[in-house]
């Protein structure tokens, strides 16, 4: 892996600093797919994806460690503040965390996927829980944005390149 963008290592010290914590999640989106490979080394990560484990421990511990972080907590555009009201967040699908220019986007439930077992199954990769690949590209595409089948193709690229290494 190349070097990361001096500003993502905020994000690479504030993910471990919430694994240290028994944080449960799974990095996902432009971020994780920058730790994974190459393909992506010049493209920016505008912010951090993660899937996070749902139980209402797990979120209340996710959401105060942000926010004793200086970290503003919103839903929807709404600020939302610790502990977190779990029944209003029902159907809201995630939070979104802002510090400065960094953005933080925690998502604790989804429409296909069961979140708690996307965390289960991450795999470890330079100490932190990154989503599969295949699960992460199959995200990519259904989001479908011009930018996220980009990603995919070059990713796909970079793959097809590199097999049999």
């Amino acid at each position: 892996m190349s070097a990361l963008p001096s500003e993502h290592l905020s994000y690479l010290e504030l993910l471990h600093r919430l694994q240290a914590r028994g944080v449960r999640f799974a990095l996902t989106g432009s971020f994780a797919l920058r730790l994974l490979m190459d393909a992506l080394e010049d493209e920016p990560v505008p912010d951090c994806d993660l899937f996070l484990d749902p139980s209402a421990d797990n979120l209340q511990r996710w959401a105060a460690l942000l926010v004793e972080d200086g970290w503003a907590l919103t839903v929807w555009n709404e600020p939302v503040g610790v502990p977190l009201d779990l029944e209003t967040l029902r159907g809201k699908y995630y939070v979104r965390a802002r510090k400065g220019p960094l953005v933080l986007d925690g998502t604790y439930e989804h429409d296909t996927l069961e979140t708690g077992a996307l965390v289960a199954g991450a795999r470890m990769l330079h100490g932190l829980p990154v989503m599969d690949l295949d699960t992460l590209l199959a995200l990519k595409r259904e989001r479908g944005t011009p930018r996220d089948l980009e990603q995919v193709a070059r990713v796909e690229h970079w793959r097809r390149v590199h097999q049999g290494r």
